[in-house]
């Protein structure tokens, strides 16, 4: 017969959830129907193992009653875990667009555009060294730092576009929306600061 091979989220949620402390136990009866069901079954068991809950019954209690997940732009992310998770995530983004400007500048300057290609380099240097303290610690300077740098750079493409005399829609489109998503990741990593 063969064997059932469980992904990593599966293997995941059985190892850890016997580790979980009641109160985390609590918050995933709390969320059940949004979790997997073997997920929401294991806790349930787990529960009713430490004595949490005495039977499936008493997850009908108002302590129980599953909670809605309501819809927001920047949802908060509640585990400690997650959240430096995400961040790091969204940081290392970051750190990948830093590579445009720092390649930029250096072109620039090989082109004889000295002092306006070692500015260029210098912006995604700066925006290289926010994005990287990004990944080990949060600070709301580093945050602030990049979206000054965001509108600057916007507004730094937007007069190259303009001072070319081609306009063309799909290039204005694309700097908006770059420039927005930096500022959404940025925006969420502010809005699930811990504070």
């Amino acid at each position: 017969m063969w064997k059932k091979r469980y992904s990593k989220s599966e293997v995941d949620f059985r190892e850890d959830i016997p580790n979980y402390s009641d109160e985390q136990l609590k918050e995933v009866l709390k969320l059940r129907d949004h979790y997997q069901p073997e997920a929401a079954q294991l806790a349930i068991q787990e529960a009713l193992k430490r004595g949490i809950i005495h039977s499936e019954q008493d997850l009908f209690s108002e302590e129980f009653r599953c909670e809605e997940i309501e819809f927001s732009l920047f949802p908060k992310i509640k585990r400690d875990r997650n959240r430096i998770k995400i961040r790091r995530s969204i940081a290392r983004s970051l750190v990948i667009c830093s590579v445009l400007p720092v390649v930029f500048g250096l072109i620039e300057m090989k082109t004889g555009n000295r002092w306006e290609g070692a500015s260029i380099l210098l912006f995604g240097l700066l925006w290289l060294f926010c994005s990287a303290q990004l990944i080990k610690m949060f600070h709301v300077l580093f945050i602030r730092s990049l979206m000054a740098g965001t509108i600057l750079g916007a507004s730094y493409i937007f007069y190259r576009l303009i001072s070319s005399q081609t306009y063309i829609f799909m290039d204005f489109f694309l700097v908006l929306v770059l420039a927005g998503l930096i500022f959404y990741g940025l925006i969420f990593m502010l809005k699930n600061a811990r504070t």
